[in-house]
């Protein structure tokens, strides 16, 4: 079969033939897609055989076919399978981004959120999506310093994400300059250690209200084990799945909402052709997506 993207002279890593078919890449892509929901499509032949070239030679494979094969048959395929999505699904992530965003949260929906629960249960927020913690502490952070005067034992934060190295390294919650760039000084002294390798650790006040899990978000039994909880956020993960994915993404996010729950996307995602479950919400900077409560129908809902 013909190379549909002749990649390996640029492409080329040590001895390792860089080469990929289209039955190749399709192979490959079905099983990504198939395990997580991400899709590539034809024009992402060249970025996936950028991410293949690390894999093909931790795996000691020569080709691109001999790491499929490897994939689809070896007693380790499963895991390597894992590796490659989380190469392919990297992206940026630090400490309050978005910050716009998370001053929306706290300024104009968090304080919905608790005048209007009907249960003395914990304020439950769900990190879909956590890559290595980031977004999850930085909420709990926010939380404390809130002014709605909230203690760690009223916060429950499950965060989840369907890579287990990544999870792995929330759990350490040890991060670089980089990651925590954006943290207000203040905050810094108060929540982080500095480490004797220069790296600030996650105070166990915080890693205490943050709780993690794999949870792959197309998997329905996956996501059943999240409930009423009051608050997603499922920031820049749905912009990897087909519209199809997509739209069973966010039936998933639903079923896992309270009635009146909130969810919010990335900055370049929306839910405008993909769901009508939800209403759209303009807050001050933002948007975010309401679950309307059963029987009501939507209705406009204005913040002050």
């Amino acid at each position: 079969m013909q190379p549909f993207a002749r990649l390996g002279a640029l492409l080329r890593l040590d001895d390792i033939d860089m080469d990929i078919s289209r039955e190749d890449f399709d192979n490959i892509s079905s099983m990504i897609k198939e395990k997580s929901g991400i899709c590539l499509g034809n024009a992402k032949t060249s970025f996936l055989a950028s991410k293949l070239a690390h894999r093909l030679k931790e795996t000691n494979s020569e080709s691109v076919k001999e790491y499929y094969f490897y994939l689809k048959y070896d007693s380790k395929g499963m895991i390597e399978l894992d590796n490659l999505i989380e190469t392919v699904t990297v992206g940026e992530t630090f400490f309050f981004r978005h910050q716009e965003q998370l001053d929306d949260f706290a300024g104009q929906v968090l304080p919905e959120i608790l005048k209007h629960r009907r249960n003395l249960h914990p304020l439950s927020i769900w990190s879909a999506g956590c890559s290595s913690g980031e977004e999850a502490y930085t909420l709990a952070i926010m939380l404390l310093e809130s002014n709605c005067k909230l203690d760690r034992d009223s916060i429950n934060i499950m965060a989840s994400d369907i890579s287990a190295s990544a999870l792995h390294s929330a759990r350490e919650g040890i991060y670089d300059d980089y990651s925590v760039r954006n943290v207000p000084r203040g905050l810094l002294y108060k929540y982080f250690e500095k480490t004797a390798k220069g790296k600030y650790l996650i105070a166990p006040t915080i890693k205490q209200i943050v709780r993690f899990a794999s949870i792959n978000l197309m998997d329905y039994r996956s996501t059943s084990r999240v409930r009423n909880v009051d608050c997603i956020f499922c920031r820049n993960v749905i912009i990897y799945f087909d519209e199809k994915d997509k739209r069973r993404c966010v039936e998933h996010l639903y079923e896992s909402l309270s009635e009146d729950g909130y969810v919010f996307l990335g900055h370049s995602e929306s839910l405008g052709r993909i769901s009508n479950l939800f209403e759209p919400l303009k807050l001050r900077h933002t948007v975010a997506y309401r679950k309307p409560v059963r029987g009501t129908g939507q209705r406009k809902l204005v913040l002050s």
